[in-house]
């Protein structure tokens, strides 16, 4: 006979309604609190039969308990008692083709910046040689990621550094060359740019928005903040410089609006200013990061963590007050978690790294993500010979989440699953471990996206549909 019991859940409660998170499913539901009730007790037993549930279920009118209990089953709130609980099988993806979509070209080692936090400094205590990718190793970048790209139909190129515009005669033969031969091969591709912004200069900004090529700034808020730790080689300023120029790209990006990244070293209680700041040049979106490093005079401690926290639960609000008035904010952080949870697809994985997104440095050579270019133990082949098969299949199944002890019964892993790989390493000692040091803070900031979903999926769910397409995704049903 078969036995039953409650899948593993998170009760959100929101304005006095109660909603359930199903962890293995990344799936929300309302609930009534009868129904919450009932499962909460039936959580506290060992596994049941179908019909040690359906004497259970009190609270529900015995002609009705059939179709609730079929009910649950199809939601997967019950499971049977064997039924994995873990998430999707993702046990045999390392040894599965999975399609290329994203390659990151890493166009220049050199950067005409020195930023103080900056993490390719800290892999190394000796000056390297910064190298430069040429025509031919571009090329053989986009014909391999057109060549592993399988049935995809859109593919995506980024020009990375370094400062990629240090190396901007490049950009336009690769784009032409990309496009001519995605085309055909019957697909679409698109173009993105990571940049400090100092180099922008009129053709440049008129080229990527001919181009429809998105552009992402890296600048950290007011001029006093930026200029403490972005400073150029000679100890100078570069928020002064770097504005002005920002400016034209910001006066011109209607058809593709630019976005800013923000890396957070101190002063989280200025994070609602330094959004609004950005927000009023004109970028559409902005997104922050607590800095990654090794280097303890730069990371934030637990109390400027907190203090983030509470920073970041303020302009939750905010951004569902906007979304009520139909208007959009540009919270980047917010809308990454609610569209992640309105697709609802479950990974084993924390990010495309390693699986459908690569970097390439500019001698040609594949590393999981732009993060470890360089590093010779995160190097998985190249783009004249292809993936080193072994050592990435290694990696997939060492990275896989089941393998994260600690992430294995928290109700946050289908969301997190345990953190960046580059921070791993950085903080935690190696890039196959959960970024414990920041579990408890990723936990309660889920529960803040829950909660703001949850508001929105009732309110206006048309409103996470357009969230969703901003981002590419077709818009699923919500609750």
């Amino acid at each position: 006979m078969r036995n039953y019991q409650v899948a593993e859940t998170k009760t959100i409660q929101v304005d006095g309604q109660d909603y359930l998170f199903l962890v293995a499913d990344k799936a929300i539901f309302e609930m009534d609190r009868s129904t919450r009730a009932t499962l909460v007790e039936l959580g506290r037993k060992k596994p049941l039969t179908r019909q040690e549930i359906l004497a259970g279920l009190t609270g529900i009118p015995a002609e009705d308990r059939d179709e609730f209990f079929r009910e649950l089953l199809k939601r997967r709130v019950l499971i049977a008692k064997n039924e994995s609980v873990s998430g999707h099988d993702n046990s045999q993806i390392h040894q599965a083709s999975i399609p290329l979509k994203t390659l990151i070209l890493h166009l220049t080692d050199a950067c005409n910046l020195r930023c103080d936090y900056c993490y390719h400094t800290e892999w190394s205590d000796k000056p390297v040689e910064k190298k430069v990718m040429d025509t031919a190793a571009a090329h053989h970048a986009v014909d391999f990621l057109i060549e592993q790209s399988g049935d995809l139909g859109e593919i995506v190129l980024v020009f990375f550094g370094g400062e990629p515009l240090l190396n901007f005669k490049l950009i336009p033969a690769v784009v032409d060359y990309a496009r001519q031969k995605a085309s055909a091969k019957g697909k679409k591709v698109n173009f993105a740019v990571t940049t400090n912004g100092t180099l922008l200069r009129d053709e440049i900004v008129e080229y990527l928005q001919h181009n429809n090529i998105g552009v992402t700034v890296s600048l950290d808020g007011f001029d006093d903040i930026h200029d403490r730790y972005r400073r150029f080689p000679d100890g100078s300023p570069s928020y002064a410089v770097t504005l002005p120029k920002l400016q034209r790209l910001l006066d011109q990006s209607n058809h593709r609006p630019a976005v800013a990244r923000v890396t957070l070293v101190d002063k989280p209680d200025r994070v609602p200013q330094i959004l609004d700041h950005l927000l009023k040049l004109g970028f559409a979106e902005v997104g922050f990061a607590p800095v990654t490093t090794g280097h303890p005079d730069f990371q934030l401690d637990g109390q400027a963590m907190d203090l983030l926290l509470n920073e970041f639960e303020t302009l939750a609000e905010n951004f569902l007050q906007a979304a009520r008035e139909g208007k959009f904010f540009g919270f980047s952080n917010l809308i990454d978690l609610l569209v992640s949870l309105h697709q609802g697809e479950v990974m084993n994985y924390p990010c495309g790294a390693g699986l459908g997104l690569f970097a390439v440095d500019p001698l040609g050579r594949l590393y999981l993500c732009q993060r470890f270019t360089g590093i010779d133990e995160f190097n998985m082949g190249d783009v004249f010979d292809g993936f080193n098969h072994n050592k990435l299949a290694k990696f997939r199944e060492e990275a896989e989440i089941s393998n994260k002890t600690d992430c294995r019964k928290c109700w946050v892993r289908t969301i997190c699953t345990g953190g960046c790989y580059h921070e791993a390493c950085v903080r935690e000692g190696s890039h196959l471990k959960p970024n414990l040091h920041y579990c408890e803070w990723i936990k309660r900031w889920s529960e803040i996206g829950l909660e703001v979903y949850c508001q929105l999926a009732v309110e206006h769910p048309e409103y996470l549909e357009q969230l969703c397409l901003s981002r590419g995704y077709p818009a699923e049903p919500g609750l």
